[in-house]
């Protein structure tokens, strides 16, 4: 429609028509008001994008008409319209920063693509942090405008447990993320990986995470002492004879538990054997489950 001098009284007076227009300021040339269809009314600049007539026109929202009254609107546009005479091009900005991934698609991506040398073990747990840490905290973040002040605030929310959560996940299942500062440090060691594999992708030139101060933890180490060697092969024992006895769970409720009598649980021949060898070689778990015959030397007993 031809240019009008936008004001409180002449902005309310745009009625719709079923169908977008604009209308042009005469005071401040490229400022305007979109009108859509619904009715809906927009704040807008419109300019050229470099110099010459073959110079691509643009068209920024600044803002929603209701929220911003129009003499702000008009200060904000002559600024965008004073930077876009120094050469920016505001529009097209707005416009690759949007078309800039997430932290999540990042991390997503970073799973399909960047793990190929760490273990299915590895890769699971590092899912895990990834959807019960990074993605809550981070997630909708554009990955280049993530600074290091972002990252050591993620970190500080994990260690204070602001992601402890207690997730259903399957139809008796259950995943219990706690956080801490234990937790704090992995997701730390993580995020480094997930940037480190963003900036081989040149998808951002730094590592926002590098550097990035970790927690002091102390690590528990306590010994079996003697009587309680003797009470875990007792119930060892126990476990793969008569079976160790359980009592129902008296927060749950069941219309037909087991007797007194069945309420034992036995273990076999096999599960007995890893236990005791847990204990008496101080191995770690996986290594004992994935023991074979050709990793025995029975001659040295090694």
């Amino acid at each position: 429609m031809d240019g009008v001098k936008l004001t409180k009284r002449t902005v309310d007076a745009l009625a719709p028509t079923g169908v977008e227009f604009f209308a042009w300021d005469t005071d401040l040339p490229g400022f305007g008001v979109r009108v859509r269809g619904s009715g809906a009314k927009s704040y807008v600049v419109k300019y050229r994008a470099g110099t010459g007539r073959s110079a691509p026109t643009r068209r920024l929202t600044i803002g929603t008409v209701g929220k911003l009254t129009p003499e702000e609107a008009r200060r904000l546009a002559k600024a965008k319209l004073a930077a876009v005479a120094m050469g920016a091009d505001p529009a097209g900005e707005r416009a690759k920063q949007r078309a800039e991934p997430t932290v999540a698609t990042l991390a997503d991506l970073y799973l399909e693509e960047g793990c190929e040398t760490k273990k299915p073990s590895t890769i699971l747990n590092d899912r895990s942090r990834i959807e019960r840490h990074i993605k809550p905290l981070l997630g909708n973040k554009r990955v280049g405008a993530i600074t290091t002040a972002d990252v050591e605030r993620a970190i500080r929310d994990v260690a204070a447990g602001r992601t402890a959560a207690d997730v259903k996940t399957k139809k008796q299942g259950r995943s219990i993320v706690t956080g801490g500062k234990g937790a704090a440090n992995q997701v730390a060691a993580l995020l480094s990986a997930i940037f480190t594999f963003a900036v081989a992708r040149k998808m951002r030139p730094d590592n926002p995470a590098g550097g990035v101060k970790k927690y002091r933890t102390v690590k528990g180490e306590r010994f079996l002492t003697s009587e309680e060697l003797e009470r875990l092969g007792a119930a060892i024992r126990e476990a793969e004879t008569d079976g160790i006895a359980w009592e129902p769970d008296p927060e749950k409720k069941t219309k037909h538990a087991p007797k007194e009598a069945n309420r034992r649980t036995n273990i076999g021949p096999h599960v007995a054997a890893a236990l005791r060898l847990l204990v008496l070689t101080g191995a770690r778990l996986r290594e004992i489950l994935h023991l074979r015959w050709e990793h025995v030397d029975l001659e040295r007993g090694l």
